[in-house]
């Protein structure tokens, strides 16, 4: 069987998920998978017995809900300049593994490495349903898009031997030769659960800088929430109805099995994750990140959930997405949203396709982290 490098972003848990669940189908199906990556997924994966290779992590610096440009410059600088030096270290390391072949899950360096090593590549993830999908754009989000692609040109490979796209809604692809959008790769842990509906709206912001106000709007509107990855203030008795939270993800999972809806920022892991256990949405996403407004705008689109786009939620808002709420009672759990065993046999076939053919890979099999 194979020996296949995982490559994926670091920052976020999204990539992580995806990764472990493709991981854990290609494990299932006789083949080895080394993960690498850095920041939050290298902690992750290492906090589970995997060997991570690791790189330096990009990243991404937001403030008050919004992307800083000339802070996300600087602070990816180093890795830009030491951009040679890195990807002939990885090369090195992937080579000494014996890999037969690279997956790249938005991440800048492993892809480099590969064709330095003449290896196939699989870019998987979602963030290139920006640039290589054809949709209908409003005019005041064309700057972002525009900026959103020129980063995701850099950071993803432009010609990789299979693209697949991980999605909840299906535009039209610029390249059908190489492309397929495959649904959501959702996590075995997800699957897992039967949901049910409590009385609390689940509320997760990735960056929680400026939530004071979103906090002032729950406390008025007197339902109950359950909130994570927000400061929690010094006098929570002023916040009755609001509980807050530390990172946790066998609580989070609970609280997301039983809620009665998500409100939350729209990146695509926890929205896809929503929709496959049934929970009405209402997404915020992060001004300036455009894959983020192209999910909301889509999830609106396909009257999958609500979105408030390039401005805070309000009272109105919150009203509103509890009228959608009641509306979607015993809405139910979207089975058809699974994309994983898809994209495994998108990777297998593009294993017999590639120049390491299946006659000279090896025989021997793992189903554990080496």
């Amino acid at each position: 069987m194979a020996r296949i490098i995982y490559a994926l972003s670091g920052q976020g848990r999204g990539h992580t998920s995806r990764g472990m669940a493709v991981a854990e189908g290609l494990r299932g199906r006789g083949h080895r998978v080394r993960f690498c990556g850095g920041g939050a997924a290298q902690k992750i994966l290492q906090a589970q017995g995997e060997n991570v290779i690791p790189v330096r992590q990009l990243q991404t610096v937001l403030r008050n809900n919004t992307i800083q440009a000339r802070a996300t410059i600087l602070a990816n600088w180093p890795s830009i300049r030491n951009l040679d030096q890195i990807v002939r270290k990885l090369a090195d390391q992937i080579s000494e593994w014996k890999a037969d072949m690279v997956i790249t899950d938005f991440e800048a360096f492993s892809w480099r490495a590969a064709n330095l090593l003449d290896l196939p590549v699989i870019s998987l993830n979602h963030q290139q349903i920006v640039t290589e999908t054809c949709y209908a754009l409003p005019t005041r989000h064309k700057y972002h898009a525009n900026l959103a692609r020129i980063v995701i040109n850099i950071v993803a490979p432009r010609t990789p031997n299979r693209l697949l796209l991980s999605s909840f809604f299906y535009p039209e692809v610029k390249r059908p030769e190489i492309t397929t959008i495959v649904p959501p790769i959702i996590r075995s842990e997800i699957v897992q659960i039967e949901p049910t509906e409590g009385e609390h709206v689940l509320v997760y912001y990735n960056q929680p800088e400026g939530s004071q106000a979103l906090l002032e709007h729950l406390r008025t509107d007197g339902r109950r929430y359950i909130v994570y990855n927000f400061p929690k203030p010094g006098n929570t008795s002023n916040y009755p109805n609001i509980t807050f939270k530390p990172a946790c993800v066998e609580e989070f999972l609970e609280d997301l099995a039983d809620c009665r809806g998500v409100l939350c920022t729209a990146g695509f892991t926890l929205l896809s994750e929503s929709l496959y256990l049934g929970k009405p949405l209402m997404v915020v996403p992060n001004r300036g990140i455009f894959e983020q407004t192209l999910n909301a705008i889509f999830l609106e689109r396909e009257a999958l959930g609500k979105a408030v786009i390039g401005r805070n939620i309000s009272v109105d808002d919150l009203a509103q997405f509890h009228a959608y709420i009641d509306s979607k009672a015993n809405m139910n759990r979207s089975s058809n949203v699974r994309g994983n065993s898809e994209a495994i046999d998108l990777i297998e076939k593009e294993l017999h396709l590639s120049a390491t053919s299946w006659a000279h890979l090896r025989p021997e099999s793992q189903t554990a982290p080496t």
